[in-house]
């Protein structure tokens, strides 16, 4: 005869992912090779215009103009390499923090969500910066057992699209993001609760903005909160992930 209490005993798995950072500072510089060609064409025309072209220099010889302009009180340069288009530099560079690269969850039991967090913040994107997200996979275990990543109560969670996830027998992987200052975040993430899937790099998904720093604006936190979840049947094991973070300057 089963012991009745077998039934009470709730299966236990230890889950830990890692969170990786590729970093872009916007001091840059720019290497261009230039091939000269020219190209001769004749008179287009029928009933109702007339086009004369002669000559075209489909890649004109620089002609460096260097001025000096401020904008928002920060001084740039500006350049043009030819009569048909301009580029714009600056000296503008920040720098990021992301205080910890793993996320341990420890034990997880069913239907008692386990959360936790980190904070990324900037500091002096004078023109603005933004990060972008992805993660390589949903959580694996070495014996290719999957956490999936959540649809949210309604099943309306995606990469792009925020959704409640508040009911414990809603399982799986997903994130939110949180600041003082909203407008870094998604806007979607001003209702409480509402979480995203990572984008799907196993699944040929584009990385997807998880937040936007202003120009101006000197020092950006925000704050990520990971979600999980797990039923009764997940198998237990050791589940892991990478999630880039991929931070990249305003120009």
């Amino acid at each position: 005869m089963i012991n009745n209490k077998l039934h009470k005993i709730i299966k236990r798995k230890r889950i830990i992912f890692s969170l990786s950072l590729i970093l872009i500072v916007s001091h840059f510089s720019v290497l261009s090779t230039y091939i000269v060609s020219s190209v001769s064409a004749n008179t287009i025309s029928n009933n109702n215009y007339s086009i004369d072209v002669r000559k075209i220099d489909t890649n004109p010889q620089p002609s460096l103009k260097i001025r000096a302009i401020r904008e928002n009180n920060i001084e740039i340069k500006k350049f043009t390499t030819g009569p048909n288009y301009t580029s714009t530099a600056s000296n503008d560079t920040f720098s990021i923090n992301l205080p910890q690269n793993i996320i341990d969850y420890g034990i997880l039991s069913s239907t008692n969500p386990v959360i936790r967090s980190s904070q990324i913040s900037f500091l002096n994107p004078q023109l603005g910066a933004e990060i972008l997200t992805v993660e390589n996979h949903p959580l694996f275990s070495v014996t290719n057992d999957v956490i999936q990543n959540t649809n949210c109560d309604n099943g309306a969670c995606t990469s792009i699209t925020a959704s409640l996830w508040k009911n414990t027998l809603t399982y799986g992987f997903g994130y939110r993001c949180d600041s003082a200052n909203s407008m870094f975040c998604d806007q979607q993430f001003s209702f409480s609760n509402y979480y995203k899937q990572y984008p799907d790099n196993s699944r040929n998904q584009d990385y997807q903005m998880l937040l936007i720093n202003k120009s101006g604006s000197t020092l950006s936190k925000v704050n990520i909160t990971y979600k999980v979840n797990i039923s009764g049947t997940q198998k237990p094991g050791g589940y892991y992930n990478s999630i880039t973070y991929l931070a990249i300057p305003n120009f």
